[in-house]
C-alpha cells in the first residue's frame, strides 16, 4: 500500500495581490480627484469607512470561518475516501479469495503428466487474466463514475 501524499499547500499569487491593491488605490485616488472640492472630506471619510468595513468582513470570514469551513470539508472528504477505500479493499479481498479457491481446486487434483500440467497452466493463466481484466474494468468504471 502506498503512503498517503500530503496535499500541496495553497500558494498566494502575489502578482494578483499587488495588482488588486494597485487598482484599489488608483480607483480611490481617481475618486478623490473627481469629487467636488466641498465634498473631499466626506469622500475620504466614506472611503475609510468602506475600507474599515471590508477589513472587518475579511477578518471575520478569513480568520474565523475559513478554517472551520475548510476543516469540516476536509473531514467529510477524508471520511468518504476512507469509506470508499475500505469498501473497495473488502470487495477486492473477497474476489482474490474466490480466485485463490478456484485455483486451488484446479491444482489439487488431476494429472501430473506434461499434457495435464500444461492444461492446468493454461487454465490458471486464463483465470488470472479474466480476473485481472475484470478488476481493471471495475476500477475504470468506478473512476469514470466519479
Amino acid at each position: 500500500m502506498t503512503e498517503p501524499t500530503l496535499p500541496e499547500r495553497l500558494r498566494i499569487r502575489w502578482g494578483w495581490f499587488f495588482v488588486c491593491i494597485g487598482l484599489g488605490l488608483t480607483g480611490t485616488l481617481i475618486g478623490l480627484q473627481i469629487a467636488p472640492p466641498a465634498d473631499k472630506v466626506a469622500y475620504v471619510a466614506g472611503v475609510l469607512g468602506a475600507v474599515g468595513t471590508t477589513l472587518l468582513l475579511v477578518g471575520v470570514v478569513v480568520l474565523l470561518l475559513e478554517r472551520r469551513i475548510v476543516a469540516a470539508a476536509a473531514k467529510v472528504l477524508r471520511g468518504a475516501a476512507e469509506e470508499a477505500r475500505t469498501g473497495m479493499n473488502e470487495e477486492l479481498r473477497a474476489q482474490v479469495s474466490d480466485l485463490e479457491d478456484r485455483l486451488a481446486r484446479v491444482w489439487e487434483t488431476g494429472a501430473t503428466d506434461p499434457q495435464g500440467m500444461a492444461r492446468k497452466h493454461d487454465e490458471t493463466r486464463q483465470m488470472t487474466d479474466e480476473f485481472t481484466q475484470r478488476i481493471v474494468d471495475e476500477t475504470t468504471r468506478a473512476s469514470d463514475d466519479r
